[in-house]
């Protein structure tokens, strides 16, 4: 499971693993530095008792060899035995400071980032890329310094930042990253069926390794459906119900209000409607709802149309 800031939180990745199968590691949205130190906000994230999933991931967001140390020393204490590292992250105000895939430009600096952390720590490393902040030529130049490190995987999304998540995934340069690198390569990006995973799978046959990001949040079921794992309608049915209960009993404990809870729900609503008929349809019911009453009334209407 990708780490989708704002999307797939504790909350989510605590309900997921209750309640459905397929999904071999989980990876916690990027934790960052504040003046020097890890902001308490990201507490309830990196806490051990909320990822108790098989494998937990904790991703973090650097801009040097010091505030990766920071970072590693907090999640180590905490017993994590893996980090990733961010070098994808598309978004202006994380790329204007140097972090994300802003730091795809410059190569000398990841290879100090990577020596930093090589020299001080044997606790498992990863990262996370793009092809490029600008240019998907960018990428050329990193192969050569990832190859340097004993990594333990790279996880590739063959986009450049300034594409977000639209326009196509650049094929060739996925070509040309599994033919230089030296790692295992993970692939990343616009698997939302099991055709698309099949269709890569043709495509590049020694990957091994898939994440999947706004796929899953849209198809809970994907993981398994990738594993040929087959599930009745009716079992489809109940999961979905159990985890929208689940979220909504969650969210509804933490959050300080019935307002907040209900703009969690209509977040969490805006993938998870795929999984009903008219999914544009259903979204704008949800959005509409003002009131907790409201969207109540709303979910079962939606849910009552899945056992029509």
């Amino acid at each position: 499971m990708a780490p989708l800031q704002g999307f797939t939180d504790f909350v989510y990745r605590k309900n997921f693993a209750q309640v459905f199968t397929g999904v071999d590691a989980y990876f916690i949205p990027y934790i960052s530095i504040k003046n020097g130190d890890v902001p308490a906000k990201y507490n309830k994230e990196i806490t051990p008792e909320n990822n108790t999933q098989l494998r937990v991931v904790p991703q973090v967001l650097v801009e040097d060899g010091k505030e990766l140390e920071t970072l590693v020393a907090r999640l180590t204490d905490l017993g994590y035995s893996e980090i990733n590292l961010n070098m994808g992250c598309p978004y202006p105000m994380v790329t204007k400071r140097g972090k994300g895939s802003g730091l795809l430009p410059f190569p000398a600096k990841i290879e100090a980032i990577l020596s930093s952390y090589f020299e001080k720590w044997n606790t498992p490393l990863s990262v996370k890329l793009r092809a490029g902040l600008q240019s998907e030529n960018e990428i050329q130049q990193i192969i050569p310094i990832l190859n340097k490190f004993p990594l333990k995987e790279v996880i590739f999304h063959p986009r450049i930042a300034q594409q977000l998540y639209s326009g196509s995934i650049l094929e060739t340069r996925f070509e040309m990253v599994q033919k230089d690198l030296q790692h295992e390569l993970v692939f990343n990006g616009d698997i939302f069926t099991v055709s698309d995973y099949e269709n890569r799978q043709k495509q590049f046959p020694e990957i091994k390794t898939w994440m999947l990001g706004r796929g899953i949040l849209m198809n809970p079921f994907l993981p398994e459906e990738m594993k040929g794992i087959e599930i009745t309608a009716e079992t489809k049915r109940e999961k979905l119900r159990d985890f929208h209960r689940l979220m909504f009993e969650s969210y509804s404990e933490i959050m300080d209000n019935e307002g907040n809870t209900l703009n969690k729900m209509q977040q969490f609503w805006s993938y998870f409607s795929f999984n009903f008929p008219n999914q544009p349809k259903a979204f704008k019911q949800i959005k509409k709802s003002k009131s907790m009453i409201k969207y109540k009334a709303e979910v079962e209407k939606l849910f009552y149309q899945l056992y029509e």
